[in-house]
């Protein structure tokens, strides 16, 4: 059955509206997760910040992120947003092949009890631990908001 390009445009609205976007240059075999474009908008709490960054599974398999863990706060949680609502996620499905973002208004992270409060300048460390791949730990600026989405949603989707 040939696929038309309503069918075509069908598709890509379904992936765009669950953050998932083909990678270039997949291989196979087991993941290989990158993270890139980690950055977190200077918080309006002293005690919770919210991250945003991109997750890109190169590898010829599926692979999950189980948790977040940084040295700077007491727990970090995923979050996703479902009809408008803030709902926490035990993990994310990172499909083989694919790139995941963390975005506004989409998935993100939630930091909570910070061990002090994050201003404008300051480097926060994230350690992502995920089912299959090697841990990754990022350094991820604090940047005025405007910077922290820009940078966030640059780059190809």
């Amino acid at each position: 059955m040939p696929v038309t390009a309503a069918g075509r445009l069908w598709v890509l609205v379904a992936l765009a509206s669950v953050g998932c976007r083909p990678v270039p240059e997949r291989s196979s075999g087991a993941p290989e997760v990158t993270v890139t474009r980690a950055v977190l908008p200077a918080p309006p709490s002293d005690t919770e910040a919210t991250a945003f960054l991109t997750l890109d599974n190169r590898g010829g398999s599926t692979d999950t992120l189980l948790g977040v863990r940084s040295p700077q706060a007491g727990g970090v949680m995923l979050h996703a947003m479902v009809g408008g609502r803030m709902e926490m996620m035990p993990a994310l499905p990172l499909p083989a092949g694919r790139r995941v973002r963390l975005v506004p208004g989409s998935y993100h992270l939630m930091m909570r009890e910070l061990v002090q409060p994050l201003v404008i300048g300051d480097t926060v460390t994230l350690e992502l631990r995920f089912a299959k791949a090697p841990p990754v730990v990022v350094r991820a600026p604090v940047l005025r908001y405007t910077e922290a989405v820009g940078t966030a949603m640059s780059g190809p989707n």
